[in-house]
Parts: C-alpha cells; structure tokens; sequence
C-alpha cells in the first residue's frame, strides 16, 4: 500500500482546500471522515481514511476535537495537521507551533505531545 507523502513539494501532501461533501474530503487527494462504531478510551471517535482511485482504502489518522467548533487535530507520517471544516468546504494546514492541542474524549481532558 502506497504512503501519503509529506513535505512542501510533496504531490500527496495533506495540506490543502478540498471539497466537502459530507464526511467525503475531495482535494489533493481524497479523504473520508469516518466515526468509529465502538470506541475505547485509547481511541478517538473518528479517523480518516484516503480512498485511491481503484477503491483501496488506507488508514491515516485518528481525528481529535480541537479547541474551538469545526476545528480538528489529525497527524500523518511525523507531521501534524489541523483540519478545519465548513459546510461546503475543509482546509487542512501543518499545524503551527507544535502539536495542535486536541481533546481526550476517554477522560476529557486537553492534550498535546
């Protein structure tokens, strides 16, 4: 299974406008945003999965509430993101500063590494 590439040149880096159409994220690449059924406290209640062309799917990240509505944590190959999501449109940026904080939803409480 091939890796989404990072970096500023990379053609497969996360960052970018994408299309929102639901919980489908259309851009650089295409993502979906996928709540988990049954969650543990290890585990964040969402992830994301890139969908290729022929219909594969791959894990990318576990998806974090981030400190303010619409705004959300996500972290790929050593780089960390904040995803933000409007109706019709979602931007996802490297996160400035660090590790965007994002919320423990198992004890509630505000994390960064």
């Amino acid at each position: 299974m091939a890796n989404i590439q990072t970096g500023p040149n990379s053609p497969h880096t996360l960052t970018g406008e994408y299309v929102r159409e639901g919980s489908k994220l259309t851009g650089s690449c295409t993502l979906l945003l996928v709540n988990r059924t049954t969650t543990t406290h290890a585990k964040a209640a969402s992830y994301v999965l890139r969908v290729y062309p022929d219909g594969r799917r791959s894990y990318v990240s576990s998806l974090w509430q981030g400190p303010t509505p619409g705004t959300f944590a996500l972290e790929h190959a050593r780089q960390r993101y904040t995803l933000t999501l409007q109706d019709s449109t979602a931007v996802i940026v490297l996160a400035e500063g660090g590790t965007p904080p994002y919320i423990n939803r198992g004890s509630g409480n505000s994390i960064a590494a």
